[in-house]
């Protein structure tokens, strides 16, 4: 029992750091997802008043509703010409990440990485990011 016991309580509890883990991956890909959402259909026009990085302030209240720690960033990118509409078309790149607290010591130690985790291997912190690339609603009569 004293050999088994702590390999087996090291694999039970990075079971449970892996869905925690998880857990925090899709929550930042879906808050992402919903600042990307409404920062493409605010976004318009890009070359007149509205851009981009003025809708940051508002992708952040979002991001900030679903993930209270969140951060988010966002910039403007030039896609294919339309020549049906005539328009040059625009993609919207929001970047949101968040700092994740990691449960348990052991796992802290196994799945943090010096890249990721501020405080080093074994911080008990590390930042997990997602990147969502939206097309910029545009209107066709202007």
């Amino acid at each position: 029992m004293l050999l088994i016991l702590p390999v087996f309580l090291t694999i039970v509890f990075s079971i449970m750091e892996m869905g925690n883990i998880a857990f925090w991956v899709i929550m930042i890909n879906h808050a992402t997802y919903e600042c990307a959402r409404v920062g493409a259909m605010r976004a318009w026009p890009i070359n007149g008043g509205g851009s981009p990085n003025d809708m940051t302030s508002g992708m952040d209240a979002i991001m900030k509703s679903i993930i209270a720690n969140g951060k988010i960033k966002s910039h403007s990118v030039q896609t294919d010409f339309d020549p049906q509409a005539s328009q040059q078309n625009y993609d919207l790149v929001v970047e949101g990440s968040s700092d994740v607290q990691m449960l348990f010591p052991i796992s802290s130690i196994l799945f943090s990485s010096p890249v990721g985790c501020p405080q080093g291997p074994g911080g008990g912190k590390c930042t997990i990011s997602a990147s969502v690339r939206m097309p910029v609603e545009q209107p066709l009569s202007q």
